[in-house]
């Protein structure tokens, strides 16, 4: 059962004599809780744009230590870019915790783990961060007194949630760690609307390779049918490391929608036996391993493009049958696939990087599943087909979990691939 917040009332002479912060503060609860109801029936867009900061000092300091250099003024000289990129994803909230997809993916795959498995990415920007505050075990919020956002009068309350009573995860490695955090609302005492919500974690464990992660988050009142629902407009992340570098992310929300009664979200079921048509496509193609596969892009790729971002291609050669030879695939056939990563490294040597895959084909008018590893053979004009690469040639290794994706480097920040753009592929087993 969701307790009733404790406010701990402060005498403050800028409070409005009309305004009762503790009536305030309720009508928000009840407000944030009525649209808990209608959440999970909402999804939105969410894009990510994430920037990597290293710090020129190498001496080592304590998190104490760390965080203090924060407030410093001057701090961010510092620090210098290190990479950015920017992530695209669907994201909907189930059982009071997010949920995520690949924007425009059919499917929901779970937590956001499940598909980042790089860089400094934090859970809780569409709901679950302010649903929690309102559901942790009987929070304290302390009244601060009234203040000004921008041109906007609002009342302040500060609130603390210790370890022991908090929801609150951070990603350690594999594993979930939980923490305690602080935090302050920001409310407009009239329409008791949430204008902002800050929240600061403890320090984290060694574990996690980080001191503490901060999120600010910018709410509104957004149409979506025939409810007006609050929603984060947008959301600034900084993560402080342990080795003095940082990373800030800003999360933007888009193109909200309401799931229809006619309609239905997939977490990944399995067609039932003997489903035909496109359930029956769904299977995918098991076509034999190894076989030489030429795709280009159809869709231009550059720096404002997202990981997330759909991709579209052409086959430039029929796929043949080694012991029939018959052909499995013929040349133009369409195919879809997915942008995996886009990053600039803005130290020297200053580059711009992609990865990519190909999910599915369209045969006979049906997308399938289609299964292909990068021809690595191919990547480099210096590779010769059926040999190994000459000595001296770079090798550029994966980063973990991009094995099967096929990644591209270019000098400079700004990159323009044009439709026509060849990659080199094989055939694969399913995974």
């Amino acid at each position: 059962m969701r307790a009733l917040a404790v406010l701990l009332l402060m005498t403050s002479p800028l409070a409005a004599a009309d305004e009762d912060p503790t009536d305030v503060l309720i009508r928000l609860r009840n407000q944030v809780l009525a649209h808990a109801e209608r959440v999970p029936n909402h999804t939105c867009v969410e894009t990510v744009s994430r920037e990597r900061f290293e710090t020129a000092e190498r001496t080592p300091l304590s998190c104490d230590a760390i965080v203090a250099r924060r407030r410093q003024e001057g701090a961010d000289s510092r620090l210098r870019l290190a990479t950015t990129d920017r992530l695209r994803l669907d994201v909907a909230l189930a059982d009071d915790h997010e949920i995520y997809s690949w924007a425009g993916a059919p499917k929901f795959e779970g937590e956001l783990d499940d598909l980042i498995t790089d860089g400094a990415t934090g859970t809780g920007p569409f709901a679950a961060n302010l649903l929690s505050v309102f559901q942790e075990r009987n929070p304290r919020f302390i009244f601060e007194g009234q203040t000004m956002a921008d041109v906007r009068r609002v009342f302040e309350y500060s609130f603390t949630v210790s370890k022991d009573e908090s929801h609150y995860r951070v990603k350690a490695r594999r594993d979930w760690v939980t923490t305690g955090y602080t935090g302050t609302l920001l409310v407009d005492p009239v329409t008791a609307e949430l204008v902002r919500l800050s929240i600061r974690t403890d320090e984290l464990p060694p574990s996690t390779t980080l001191c503490e992660s901060r999120s600010t988050l910018e709410f509104g009142m957004v149409r979506l049918s025939a409810y007006d629902y609050l929603l984060p407009r947008v959301t600034h992340q900084l993560f402080l490391a342990r080795d003095g570098n940082e990373h800030a992310n800003t999360v933007v929300f888009s193109a909200c929608r309401e799931y229809l009664g006619e309609s239905t979200v997939s977490f990944g079921e399995r067609p039932a036996a003997g489903a035909t048509g496109a359930h029956a496509a769904a299977k995918g193609l098991e076509l034999p391993a190894g076989l030489p596969v030429s795709v280009e892009l159809a869709t231009a790729v550059d720096s404002e493009s997202a990981a997330g971002d759909r991709i579209q291609g052409r086959l430039l050669n029929d796929i043949v049958d080694p012991v029939g030879h018959s052909v499995l695939l013929h040349e133009g056939a369409t195919l879809d696939g997915r942008l995996m990563r886009v990053e600039v490294h803005h130290l020297k040597p200053v580059e711009f990087t992609i990865s990519l895959r190909w999910e599915t084909i369209e045969v006979d008018g049906v997308k399938t599943p289609l299964w292909l590893a990068p021809n690595r053979r191919m990547a480099t004009p210096e590779a010769t087909k059926g040999m190994l690469r000459p000595r001296g040639v770079p090798i550029t290794l994966p980063l973990a979990g991009e094995e099967r994706y096929q990644s591209y480097s270019f000098p400079g920040s700004r990159v323009s691939l044009l439709a026509g753009f060849r990659t080199e592929w094989l055939t694969a087993r399913p995974w």
